[in-house]
């Protein structure tokens, strides 16, 4: 009995932790879907200098990246946080702090003189045995074999051979080198013919231009999903040319829903100018990702280019 109870409380502490375990990893699955992951970045530029500075968080800045950078220091930095701590510095710490301790080891040990063993010295009077005296390396090496004679007077024969020879040979061989070429230019033409006729085919199959028009309807979901949400500041910029200002100024008009009236354009058209300050923030949530990744890859169409795409 007591071996019994013993154990049922080992599978009972099993349970406990594997319970443990998947209540972490419900948690966080649940996390990466509804809780956002928010950006925020913010520039600022005048005649002097100009700086941008952009960070990522999640988990209500609990994990967060902030990377920045500064004309007039010339100086651009990133810095990751996790729960508040900054990584970097702690492990700068951890480092100068193995430092000491290896540097303190050092100053410990005792340097004692070393004296060759007697293995090391008869290894190295082995050595100096095996090795060739003087007078055999003057000798040389042995004689050469008759195949490697030959071969060598062959290459002298053809040293030897005049010039003009070479250049007949050349000739000769002219036609055949053009035959083959145009051999090969004829099927690599073929090639490129039937590769053109298939990617046509298969751009014009139905089954492509569905699962196209679903990738491009849940990616422009994403794309407004992801937008900033909020965009405050205002640009001054201008060219020499008046006729350019308008025309950058018109392109910049039609994208006045997504920046909105918290943010002002102004056209400077006797001078060339760029200043300004920019602040813009947003929010992305995993289950949107999910959503739009499920409906991608459920269906036959996708999956019938990601299958043309792999052979």
């Amino acid at each position: 009995m007591a071996v019994l109870h013993i154990v049922f409380m080992i599978l009972k502490v099993i349970g406990i932790l594997l319970l443990i375990l998947l209540g972490i990893l419900l948690l966080g699955v649940l996390a990466f879907l509804f809780c956002p992951v928010r950006y925020q970045a913010r520039g600022y530029r005048d005649k002097e200098q100009y700086e941008g500075k952009a960070g990522v968080s999640w988990l209500f800045h609990l994990i967060g990246l902030t990377v920045w950078y500064d004309s007039k220091e010339e100086k651009s930095d990133y810095e990751i946080r996790i729960f508040g701590i900054p990584v970097r510095k702690l492990f700068k710490a951890l480092k100068q702090r193995k430092r000491k301790k290896t540097g303190e080891k050092r100053g410990k040990k005792i340097l004692l003189p070393q004296t060759p063993s007697s293995n090391e010295v008869i290894r190295t009077e082995e050595k100096k045995a095996l090795e060739p005296s003087e007078a055999e390396t003057e000798e040389g090496s042995p004689e050469v074999g008759p195949e490697r004679q030959n071969t060598e007077k062959r290459a002298t024969a053809r040293k030897k051979e005049p010039a003009f020879l070479k250049k007949i040979r050349e000739i000769l061989r002219f036609p055949g080198k053009i035959m083959k070429a145009l051999k090969n230019f004829r099927l690599t033409v073929k090639d490129i013919c039937d590769k053109i006729k298939k990617i046509k085919k298969f751009l014009e199959n139905e089954k492509f231009k569905r699962g196209m028009n679903l990738i491009l309807q849940e990616g422009k979901k994403l794309l407004i999903h992801v937008l900033p949400q909020k965009t405050e500041g205002y640009i001054k910029f201008g060219t020499e040319d008046p006729c350019l200002t308008g025309e950058i100024l018109g392109a910049a008009s039609i994208f006045y829903p997504l920046y909105g009236e918290n943010f002002s354009i102004e056209p400077c058209f006797d001078q060339t100018v760029l200043e300004g300050t920019v602040f813009l923030k947003g929010r992305m949530y995993g289950v949107m990702l999910l959503i739009s990744a499920v409906k991608i890859f459920r269906s036959r169409d996708v999956r019938y280019i990601i299958r043309h795409f792999r052979q």
